[in-house]
């Protein structure tokens, strides 16, 4: 296996694992009411699902390629026996500080491969998707910084 095919392959894995988190959120906003955050995820998810296609262009991995085990990260609920905030501003805050944490582990990988891949291009690749993410972090810090506002 090659270390490029590792690379589209973590790429694939990292998107598809955040688009399918950024469904779930979109979601949580639509029943929340929150129709202008719902749309904000389902960009999120859209462009995800983007970058895991962009990143193996048609390109089929070898049948040796295992796409990499990501550790999910957990959030949960806190338990408290005093509701501070409602459920759905609560499922609101988790799903986009889940959402942060997606963007700074993909975004921390991308910085790496920006400098450490074995081909010019993939380092390109990388630098673009890294650059993507770091718009995306601040977007969901300022969506953080509304909702606790």
């Amino acid at each position: 296996m090659h270390d490029s095919d590792m690379f589209l392959a973590s790429v694939n894995a990292l998107e598809s694992e955040a688009a399918w988190h950024y469904q779930r959120a979109a979601q949580r906003a639509l029943d929340a009411g929150d129709a202008e955050l719902e749309a904000f995820f389902l960009n999120l998810a859209e462009l995800a699902r983007m970058e895991a296609h962009e990143a193996l262009s048609g390109k089929q991995l070898p049948v040796a390629v295992n796409l990499p085990r990501i550790r999910p990260i957990e959030i949960e609920r806190p338990r408290t026996a005093v509701k501070v905030e409602s459920d759905e501003v609560l499922d609101l805050h988790l799903a986009l500080e889940r959402a942060l944490d997606l963007k700074r582990r993909s975004h921390g990988y991308y910085a790496m491969m920006a400098i450490l891949a074995p081909d010019p291009d993939l380092r390109k690749m990388a630098r673009a998707f890294e650059h993507d993410d770091a718009a995306h972090l601040g977007e969901i810090e300022r969506w953080i910084a509304r909702l606790t506002a």
